[in-house]
């Protein structure tokens, strides 16, 4: 028999409650401030394009417009040729510049750069702001 007593066995510290106390201050402040993201950063800039004189604009420069025409630099161009027609037009210079109209639609102009990325031509789409016009707010 021993007549000194057993050490007490020493618990370890729980840092679980810790843990969770901070996920829980964490959760009541996003609910208190509301959203994490204000409406205003929603918000972009829609570019304007404007009727302006072709030698105005940066080379070489393929114009797209609502009908689906393409010209590259003045020129009429067909959609079949115009990676090869691009390739060759940038060889030159660092970028392909694309200027839309403002009413080509979004699936369309994104088929056309899929397709000018296929003869790895890299791309500057132009845009221009009206004159006398600041540029609108679109949500």
């Amino acid at each position: 028999m021993s007549y000194i007593p057993s050490r007490p066995k020493r618990q370890r510290p729980d840092f679980s409650l810790a843990v969770i106390n901070i996920v829980f201050l964490l959760l009541l402040f996003y609910l208190a401030t509301g959203r994490l993201i204000t409406h205003g950063e929603l918000m972009t800039d829609v570019p304007l394009t404007q009727h302006l004189p072709l030698e105005h604009l940066p080379r070489p420069l393929l114009l797209v417009t609502a009908d689906g025409s393409l010209f590259l630099d003045g020129a009429p161009v067909s959609l079949d040729v115009l990676p090869g027609a691009a390739r060759k037009a940038a060889e030159n210079t660092e970028f392909l510049n694309i200027l839309a109209e403002r009413t080509v639609q979004a699936d369309d102009f994104v088929d056309l750069l899929a397709r000018i990325s296929t003869a790895n031509v890299p791309v500057r789409i132009v845009t221009l702001k009206a004159q006398g016009q600041s540029a609108g707010k679109v949500p």
